[in-house]
């Protein structure tokens, strides 16, 4: 049994810019890696978790980010302060090794944000960080089947429902099982 325990985060944010935009929702899934009595490796879900935000800035959103991440259509009563947020989400991220979609994106972010409002990401999660897309890409290059490493393409291909996109749980859900489907392909 591997001992590391995984977070899969997707974050939500006011626009593609992490030296000016904000997150607005971070969503977790944690889970920690097994071995069936085959010898097949799977990931068991231990918990999930939705942080929502309050947006200091939302003046200086982008309205396309807005748009696509539901911002309006959703219910924000449950937001948190920025830093209390952050402080939540490291507290549940401790030891973890970082799993995301797009890494370099969640991690640009949370590690700005953390940077802006006194948490510390560098110390507190697991040095790993780890790229689904990077992962599939090397796995299944050359399959035809799959075009593009998005997230939307990789779920399709596995077979993952996500109806709920572009809200950070529910895509951090879909990277969690489309990790755990492909952990369980052949050699």
């Amino acid at each position: 049994m591997k001992k590391n325990i995984l977070a899969f985060v997707d974050l939500e944010a006011t626009g593609l810019d992490p030296s000016r935009c904000e997150i607005i929702e971070i969503g977790i899934v944690i889970a920690a890696q097994r071995i069936d009595s085959s010898g097949n490796g799977f990931l068991e879900l231990i918990s999930e978790h939705n942080i929502q935000l309050i947006p200091m800035h939302i003046e200086t959103a982008d309205p396309k980010a807005l748009e696509v991440n539901k911002y309006y259509s959703r219910d924000w009563s449950a937001a948190v302060s920025q830093k209390e947020g952050l402080a939540h989400a490291a507290e549940i991220l401790r030891d973890k090794i970082f799993v995301a979609q797009n890494v370099g994106f969640d991690w640009a972010f949370i590690q700005r944000a953390g940077q802006e409002h006194g948490v510390d990401f560098d110390s507190i999660v697991h040095y790993h960080k780890l790229d689904l897309a990077s992962m599939v890409f090397g796995k299944l290059y050359n399959d035809p089947a799959l075009f593009k490493f998005s997230l939307r393409e990789m779920t399709v291909y596995f077979d993952v429902v996500n109806d709920n996109a572009h809200t950070a749980l529910a895509d951090a859900r879909a990277t969690f099982e489309v990790c755990n489907k492909l952990l369980q392909l052949p050699s």
